[in-house]
């Protein structure tokens, strides 16, 4: 097949990484997989064109890469929604000038503006589409706080996401959940697959070895956003609990950045507290290496409803292929952490639980923090290695072609 991904904020070998690795896995497969995408950084704010240039085509890894110039943007104001509407229109531009047809198109559910271009992309083609759903836009804005339902924006979002769903041939969910939401949106669930995030393990063979820590003096790692989501001061508050009444005992390391780092840092400053350190977002080519640092991996998420369709963050994976004890905040039907026997669950925003369940990692014996890792590493082996998911993909967009052309 001849696949087509059309993205916003992936990049080839960048912090987020799913159409990258499953790129690579179609390639392994005999597939051909071109992969449009921004040149503007989502992250770290910088741009890999220059100016003048409006795409710039290139091969990354035997992927073929359509880099797309888009208006840049700081913060979630109006720039970045200049910044979506570039992305569909750069996409509808470049797709136009190059020659051979693709066999299927993927487009996300964020933006909603990329989905669309690749559902137009797809049917001026006589492609199928696929739409990737990663996040529900725009109900995961309102439970986020960031939009009304009652704005004029979230009922055009409405209508684009239930025109999406329709038009979709296969609906690719990185949400377990994601069924009845479909159905109440007037289409058809059985095109939704459940197809979530993966790990390349071979990039965390030579980092997997943990031997279990040393209990007086644990650390603590968290790897991700500062984003509205996230729930990252929770974290902060119970390092400061922590050094209040275990002095010494342990040490924080606080990976990335976001609108909510600033809040972080003013706490840890006001309080005085000496056992964190923040550090910059790192490329996701450096995680494995980075996380050989840790004794414990830390996810943290906001209270939000928006989790109602299920959890599938990217971090939860990587920490498992780490193989060391994870501590998870927050609230979903399912739960990773629990089913994997792996490490603690604890309730969203509440950062004396987090303190409880640190302290009682540190009074396991090195011995057993080393299995509780280690299970974490063999649930992730067993349900979610890139070169199983990678043909449960195939497999989708195989069912998404013969549906095009059977009129699904």
């Amino acid at each position: 097949m001849n696949i087509w991904c059309i993205q916003a904020y992936d990049q080839p070998r960048g912090k987020s990484a799913r159409t990258y690795d499953f790129s690579l896995e179609l390639i392994s497969l005999g597939h051909k997989v071109t992969f449009f995408t921004n040149s503007y950084c989502h992250w770290k704010h910088t741009d890999i064109l220059q100016e003048g240039e409006r795409w710039r085509i290139e091969e990354i890894d035997g992927i073929r890469v359509v880099w797309l110039k888009t208006f840049p943007y700081t913060d979630n104001g109006w720039r970045r929604g200049a910044n979506m509407l570039s992305n569909a229109r750069r996409s509808l531009q470049a797709a136009a000038t190059i020659k051979e047809k693709p066999d299927v198109v993927i487009g996300p559910s964020v933006p909603l503006g990329t989905g669309w271009a690749a559902s137009r992309i797809a049917k001026k083609a006589g492609a199928a589409f696929v739409f990737e759903v990663r996040d529900v836009w725009p109900i995961a804005l309102v439970d986020d706080g960031g939009m009304s339902p009652n704005s004029p924006v979230y009922h055009v979002f409405r209508y684009l996401e239930k025109k999406l769903y329709s038009r979709a041939h296969r609906i690719s969910s990185t949400l377990p959940f994601l069924f009845e939401h479909v159905k109440e949106s007037g289409s058809n669930p059985a095109k939704v697959e459940w197809v979530p995030n993966g790990v390349n393990l071979d990039r965390f063979e030579k980092y997997k070895t943990y031997d279990g820590g040393k209990s007086e003096k644990l650390k603590v790692m968290y790897i991700g956003g500062f984003g509205v989501a996230h729930d990252v001061i929770s974290l902060v508050r119970a390092a400061h609990m922590l050094n209040e009444s275990n002095p010494g005992c342990f040490s924080f390391i606080i990976i990335g950045s976001g609108v909510k780092k600033k809040e972080c840092v003013e706490f840890v400053n006001s309080v005085g507290i000496s056992n964190i350190e923040f550090r910059d977002p790192i490329d996701k080519a450096r995680i494995p290496e980075v996380q050989t640092e840790a004794d414990v991996l830390v996810a943290c998420v906001t209270d939000s409803a928006s989790y109602r369709f299920g959890l599938n963050l990217n971090k939860l994976f990587d920490y498992f292929a780490s193989a060391r004890p994870v501590v998870f905040s927050g609230n979903a039907p399912n739960d990773p952490i629990e089913e994997s026997q792996s490490g603690y669950s604890v309730h969203p925003e509440r950062p004396d639980e987090i303190a409880r369940v640190l302290l009682l990692i540190s009074k396991l014996s090195p011995k057993e923090r080393k299995q509780m890792g280690e299970r974490g590493r063999s649930y992730l082996e067993n349900n979610f290695d890139m070169k199983r998911l990678g043909k449960k993909m195939e497999k989708l967009l195989l069912d998404a072609k013969n549906a095009a052309q059977n009129k699904f």
